[in-house]
């Protein structure tokens, strides 16, 4: 029910006031915990790259733009996404999943018309 929310907005769909009222209560909880735990020293979990971080590096961004999008406020706005990304980013495999994303999109942006 949670990505619900995200998926239809995104996708051009009418979502209740109250689905999304519980949604963004659920996200700004969520962020506040995740908060707690996230070290950004400088990976994630703290000074080595694990599992976290390829989840973060792709969901992270992600939570930042809907949450803008949505509710017009970033939910993860007092952590270093940014920065975070951006070092993550210049990591090869990340560079490839980028890339791999890009042209995903393409690809489900022709299928759609």
């Amino acid at each position: 029910m949670r990505g619900s929310c995200t998926l239809k907005r995104f996708s051009g769909g009418k979502v209740s006031d109250e689905i999304k009222a519980r949604t963004q209560k659920l996200l700004t909880r969520n962020a506040k915990a995740f908060a707690k735990l996230a070290k950004f020293s400088p990976y994630v979990g703290g000074a080595e790259f694990t599992m976290a971080d390829c989840a973060a590096y792709v969901h992270l961004p992600l939570v930042s733009m809907a949450s803008k999008i949505i509710y017009g406020e970033d939910v993860l706005a007092d952590l270093p996404v940014r920065e975070y990304t951006k070092m993550v980013g210049e990591r090869p495999t990340a560079q490839r999943v980028t890339a791999d994303r890009k042209a995903n999109q393409e690809v489900m942006a022709k299928r759609g018309k």
